[in-house]
């Protein structure tokens, strides 16, 4: 088995891996992976003893599986990221590519829980979104909100675009807020309403006049292009804050005055445990649409090239599909 492993000393080196499956896992052989070209920035910064194996979403075929697991070989699947951990006594979520080794191999060995077959209505390319929309389902949970409330969504990342098609499902008000003009131009071909572009728009007036001056009742942070403070400013009093994403992007310095002086309740969503058979299903229903969300493509080989292209342009590719084939 083979692992992309990048960090800044040695940049993309491919590796053996000799790890062999355990019982209760299932051997996967992986079909296709989706890696950010942040993931991949933030990979080159780091030391060699700090980083890992990118990648946290990827379809995959079973190659190998307990007799009695369910799986048939050959069956297609998506693999969960996320893994459930036991630290000083306290349940803890760790995240592949993220907080341990990814999923950027030609095969993988994990816990069966994180392997869900996949319906023949959703392509390779769907299923790589599934955990985005199962981080969805947690959001909205935590939020909690009644039907008909303003959500504003503060950018249009993978997760943003995403949760603006999801609060429109759920009969929320997305206000999608963004400094990219394409991807509010997405979010709009989606049915998102309101989509606001700092750069031209008073986002405290326009929030105002959308919500006929009550303001939004809760906001989500999804993004790095416009600050998290805007979130902060456009919720009404005693609304609601969610910060959602993987915590491996820039550091905000959040307005903890307005927070005090606003009475807002601000949590965090880092993951989608819990929700990947509902994900499925709302793909499978095509609730969600993913088309445009991938920005490039590469084969398994060409990381070293992916690599030189995202430090180059950090900002131009979004998700990029790797064939691992």
């Amino acid at each position: 088995m083979k692992e992309w492993i990048i960090n800044k000393e040695d940049g993309a080196t491919l590796v053996e891996d000799v790890s062999q499956r355990a019982d209760g896992q299932v051997k996967v052989k992986i079909a296709k992976v989706a890696i950010s070209s942040q993931d991949v920035c933030n990979l080159s910064a780091m030391a060699k003893d700090d980083a890992v194996v990118p990648g946290h979403s990827a379809v995959a075929l079973v190659s190998e599986a307990d007799d009695d697991s369910g799986l048939k070989l050959g069956s297609r699947v998506v693999v969960s990221p996320y893994l459930q951990q036991c630290e000083h006594g306290e349940e803890v979520v760790k995240t592949m590519g993220v907080d341990v080794d990814g999923l950027l191999r030609d095969f993988a060995c994990v816990p069966l829980e994180n392997v869900f077959a996949l319906p023949d209505g959703i392509s390779d390319e769907e299923a790589l979104f599934t955990e985005y929309i199962a981080m969805g389902n947690n959001v909205f949970e935590a939020l909690d909100r009644e039907k008909g409330d303003y959500i504003v969504i503060v950018g249009a990342s993978t997760l943003g675009l995403i949760l603006g098609q999801m609060a429109t499902y759920y009969q929320y008000v997305p206000i999608l807020i963004d400094l990219d003009v394409d991807k509010l131009a997405l979010a709009q071909k989606w049915g998102v309403c309101y989509t606001l572009n700092p750069t031209y728009d008073n986002l405290e007036r326009r929030v105002e006049e959308i919500t006929g001056g009550r303001m939004a009742e809760a906001a989500i942070f999804s993004g790095e292009s416009v600050d998290v403070n805007a979130a902060i400013r456009l919720v009404k009093n005693k609304g609601d804050v969610i910060i959602a994403g993987y915590a491996t992007r820039a550091k905000h310095a959040v307005d903890a005055g307005t927070v005090l002086k606003k009475q807002l309740t601000l949590k965090g969503v880092c993951n989608g445990i819990g929700e990947l058979s509902s994900a499925i299903n709302l793909l499978a229903n095509k609730v969600v649409k993913t088309d445009g969300l991938i920005g490039a493509t590469a084969n398994f080989e060409e990381i070293p090239q992916v690599v030189e292209s995202c430090v180059k342009y950090p900002l131009q590719y979004g998700k990029i599909l790797i064939n691992c084939d």
